[in-house]
């Protein structure tokens, strides 16, 4: 976005983002359109519809109250926990069973097949379960050896 807009929380701590034509849209959500290869880039800007009414290409560039506006904004949606362990995963009828830690602490979830774990380039993986939930595996070779000989097989 080039033109000037300006980007605010309201008295209940919702986002607002006024566009360029002055146009003020209220209960802004932003979401990170490539969160785990460009986390701190291209941020859409969606109204309560989910329509796209703004896109920041780069948040760095904005004015510090901006710039906290959107990071109080983002945190409140971002979900992506991390894998630090791997316990378990077990072959099911429709798809695999984990059990892992991440740095959320201990969980369960279910995958459909195999193409829900991803190479994201280097030993950087997401996994993404039967409800759409990312898990995050930063570094394959910060997991114990136990932990990635269970991942051996997508790598």
């Amino acid at each position: 976005m080039s033109a000037a807009f300006d980007l605010s929380t309201d008295t209940s701590g919702r986002l607002v983002f006024v566009d360029p034509a002055g146009t003020r849209h209220q209960n802004v959500r932003p979401l990170r359109m490539f969160p785990l290869t460009e986390p701190n880039h291209w941020i859409s800007l969606q109204d309560a519809s989910g329509r796209e009414v703004g896109c920041i290409e780069d948040p760095s560039k904005l004015s510090e109250a901006q710039l906290t506006a959107l990071r109080m904004a983002l945190a409140k949606r971002d979900f992506v926990p991390v894998i630090r362990t791997i316990h378990r995963v077990a072959r099911a009828a429709d798809g695999h069973e984990w059990q892992v830690t991440t740095d959320r602490g201990p969980t369960k979830f279910r995958t459909e097949n195999d193409e829900a774990i991803q190479s994201l380039g280097g030993a950087r993986f997401v996994i993404i379960d039967d409800h759409n939930t990312r898990y995050l595996i930063p570094n394959v070779e910060d997991l114990d050896r136990d932990s990635r000989r269970k991942l051996e097989r997508y790598y």
